[in-house]
């Protein structure tokens, strides 16, 4: 008697961390749809803010010394899209936010 309890107890236990997996899926989709519409969201306002810029024809020394360090930053970026790994999207968030850092100085 105790075999068919262990055996409906042990099914039970599978059964619910299934669905809580099922569940954290879903999470899934959603966290990194939300993440990846932020980082677009956040270009989105840099490339504004570099065409604001370029429409006023006003860079400092300093703005255009920090251009061609991004400009180096962004040439260096070793992303591997292919390989879907957390890392590439760690370098793509902290780019934005070197570039956020340096516009916001301007």
């Amino acid at each position: 008697m105790t075999k068919v309890r262990s055996s409906a107890a042990q099914s039970s236990l599978t059964s619910v961390v299934r669905q809580q997996l099922l569940v954290v899926d879903g999470l899934l989709d959603e966290v990194s749809r939300n993440y990846v519409l932020r980082l677009h969201r956040e270009i989105g306002q840099l490339v504004r803010i570099l065409q604001k810029t370029e429409r006023a024809g006003k860079l400092t020394r300093d703005a255009k010394r920090d251009l061609k360090k991004l400009i180096d930053k962004v040439g260096r970026l070793q992303i591997s899209p292919e390989k879907g790994r957390r890392k590439d999207l760690k370098r793509i968030d902290e780019l934005i936010g070197e570039v956020q850092s340096v516009l916001e100085r301007w």
